[in-house]
């Protein structure tokens, strides 16, 4: 008995490192034939002998008529032939019959060997349970591992910070931006959720789904690439902008010209002093200017857009260019009754197109005045020129004005841009002009800026160095 007992002691510890059925199905050979000592051992599975120690087969016919008892009876039985006896030992589960040990021996086993068979049997059962679920685990696994690779969405699962499983679309993304998982990590706030991001023209959805799993909390994350639908939202917005434009265009087309049709007709067609001639000849040139300025950003536009725009660059002092800046936009701030405050440095020298640092200037001194808040009693631009380092000029247009909407900030530089409010619509304009400034700008190596507060006023900041360094 104290042996029975060592050897089931040693067949557990066996079976608790078994990995395959092979394995167990050799274990159990081994074990069987310490208490039984059989000439030949089959193991049938769904008919199949799947194990044979030594590689013979036994008749069939001998016991084929006794499986289906000794499955229903679920213990070991073992049936006289003309040399000895054939052993029928169920390995089951339950109820279950996981597969058939058959043995030929020349003696027939006691009591006490029968009921260590049939232990055998049952912990070779468990055993042999737990593999095939396991193999099954391992096969759910990897099939449906190969459908989550398939997905065109990044699937990803978080473990206490760490990454447990990222599929193939998740691994791509993560190798082309190594940066992506400090960013996903950053927002997520542990609920349930989605957000956006982006990472240069990448466009990402992620959404965040905490899951509980064998009582760890872990996190479930979808990164869907957007990228295409912002392209198309963009498009969209664009298309409306451009169709805003043609519309913005031709009435700032048709007034002006419409003006100069009525005044030259009146010239024509009625008897008029001098004074009354030279005072609708002075509408008609304003008229004709403003077509000019039109037709001009149409044309640097275009040269935007093909990127030809080109500088004349020369040293000039740019409180002259401030100064003829302020001659333009004189009038219209007597029009507006606009105070203008002016400061530059003596003898600002930069290396610059005059003409486009002029242009810079009217434009966004014109904006300033155009959008001041007729609400308020004083209002003022104030126009600074300094410099802010031996090689860097700063220009800042400071107004009371409007201000713009904080959350069209990032968009006024865009082409055919304007803001879209009931304060604005009566103020002309096509949205190209800080486009262009922004062109000019770039194209002296500078940068500009914007900081506003609507109902307050708005502060544009354009900073460009004081030499060409392509010729240094």
């Amino acid at each position: 008995m104290v042996e029975v007992q060592h050897l089931l002691s040693k067949y557990i510890l066996e079976i608790s490192k078994v990995k395959d059925e092979g394995t167990l199905y050799a274990a159990l050979s081994e074990i069987t034939k310490k208490v039984l000592n059989y000439e030949v051992l089959n193991v049938l599975k769904d008919g199949a002998i799947v194990h044979s120690d030594p590689h013979m087969e036994i008749d069939r016919t001998v016991y084929a008529d006794f499986v289906p008892w000794v499955e229903e009876r679920l213990s070991p039985s073992f049936v006289p032939v003309e040399d000895g006896f054939v052993g029928l030992i169920p390995i089951f589960k339950g109820t279950k019959v996981l597969s058939m040990v058959v043995l030929k021996t020349p003696n027939e086993p006691t009591s006490e060997t029968m009921d260590y068979l049939q232990l055998v049997a049952y912990l070779s059962g468990v055993t042999l349970e737990n593999l095939r679920l396991l193999e099954f685990v391992d096969k759910a696994r990897g099939y449906f591992e190969s459908i989550l690779n398939l997905a065109n969405d990044g699937i990803v699962v978080l473990s206490g910070g760490t990454t447990e499983f990222a599929n193939t679309k998740a691994k791509m993304l993560f190798d082309e931006y190594p940066e992506l998982l400090v960013l996903i990590m950053s927002n997520i706030t542990g609920e349930e959720g989605s957000f956006e991001l982006e990472l240069g023209k990448l466009f990402l959805s992620v959404f965040v789904k905490p899951v509980r799993l064998l009582g760890e909390e872990k996190l479930l994350v979808g990164l869907r690439n957007i990228t295409s639908e912002k392209e198309v939202q963009k498009l969209r917005e664009l298309d409306k902008i451009k169709t805003n434009f043609i519309a913005n265009i031709s009435h700032e087309l048709r007034t002006p010209l419409a003006a100069i049709k009525a005044y030259t007709e009146t010239i024509i067609n009625t008897e008029m002093n001098h004074e009354e001639i030279m005072e609708f000849l002075n509408i008609v040139y304003e008229q004709s200017l403003k077509l000019e300025q039109l037709l001009n950003d149409l044309l640097d536009f275009s040269q935007m857009e093909s990127h030809t725009m080109k500088l004349i660059k020369e040293e000039v002092n740019l409180c002259v260019v401030m100064n003829q800046a302020l001659d333009t936009v004189r009038n219209l701030a007597l029009q507006k009754k606009v105070e203008i405050q002016a400061e530059c440095d003596n003898n600002l020298s930069v290396i610059c197109d005059p003409r486009r640092m002029e242009q810079v200037l009217v434009n966004l001194l014109s904006n300033a005045i155009k959008f001041s808040d007729d609400k308020k009693k004083n209002k003022y631009v104030k126009v600074r020129i300094s410099k802010v380092s031996p090689d860097m000029v700063e220009i800042t247009v400071e107004d009371n004005g409007i201000g713009i909407p904080n959350d069209k900030l990032d968009k006024i530089f865009d082409k055919f841009y304007r803001v879209d409010s009931e304060l604005t619509y009566s103020i002309p304009g096509t949205g190209l002009g800080l486009a262009i400034v922004k062109e000019i700008v770039e194209l002296h190596n500078g940068e500009i800026a914007v900081l506003s507060e609507e109902g307050i006023g708005s502060t544009f900041t354009v900073r460009i160095p004081t030499r060409d360094p392509e010729k240094e």
